[in-house]
């Protein structure tokens, strides 16, 4: 395999508890229905803006949605670089990859400053060729849009490609594109949604990807 899609959040750094806290403080601040731990986590893979206008209008107050959203990233700014941390044996993997010649991409459902931001202080940013956000395409995972991005812009097969991902919205968007997939349970919240989706790779720990 030559060429490598990683998602972010839940495959190369956990976060998910980051979103949690930040969701959750916005939501009760304005008095809306507050979104459970499990509903956050199981939207991981798909744009927040989206998830945060659901849980809105699951609380009668659509009209808040675009400020629930702002006000839910500004706490999210304010305590992610404090909180986020890499997955164990996760730089180690991505070093052996790069240097056995493999090229690295991000697909996310971050934005593609958000992105810049993130790669930049966790010290990853020169191990990747390239990084997708959401807000670069019109169609967010599992649609292919990001996956397509590049393989244009590089001319990538996408026959020797693999999606790497910790959510169903990853293992589609993989198969949508026409590439490999690998289910990341390390990150994973439901990994019988993932099983479901009948990726071509499991792996429980990053250094397994290694021999693919």
């Amino acid at each position: 395999m030559q060429n490598y899609f990683f998602d972010f959040d839940g495959t190369i750094c956990e976060s998910r508890n980051i979103y949690v806290a930040a969701v959750q403080k916005a939501f009760e601040a304005r008095g809306v229905r507050v979104p459970s731990q499990d509903e956050v986590y199981n939207a991981m893979g798909i744009p927040i803006d989206v998830s945060i206008a659901k849980w809105a209008r699951l609380g009668h107050r659509a009209d808040l949605a675009e400020t629930l959203f702002h006000e839910s990233m500004a706490e999210y700014n304010q305590i992610e670089d404090q909180m986020v941390k890499l997955f164990p044996g996760i730089k180690k993997t991505l070093n052996q990859l790069k240097l056995a010649g493999k090229t690295l991409f991000v697909c996310s459902s971050k934005t593609h400053p958000e992105l810049a931001h993130n790669l930049d202080n966790l010290g990853l940013a020169s191990l990747f060729t390239d990084f997708v956000g959401a807000d670069e395409v019109v169609n967010h995972k599992p649609a292919a849009d990001e996956i397509q991005l590049l393989a244009d812009r590089y001319q990538l097969d996408l026959g020797d490609s693999i999606m790497l991902g910790d959510a169903k919205y990853d293992i589609r968007m993989g198969k949508n594109a026409g590439c490999a997939t690998c289910a990341c349970t390390w990150g994973a919240f439901d990994l019988a949604s993932l099983a479901k989706e009948e990726p071509d790779y499991t792996a429980g720990y990053p250094t397994e990807i290694l021999d693919f």
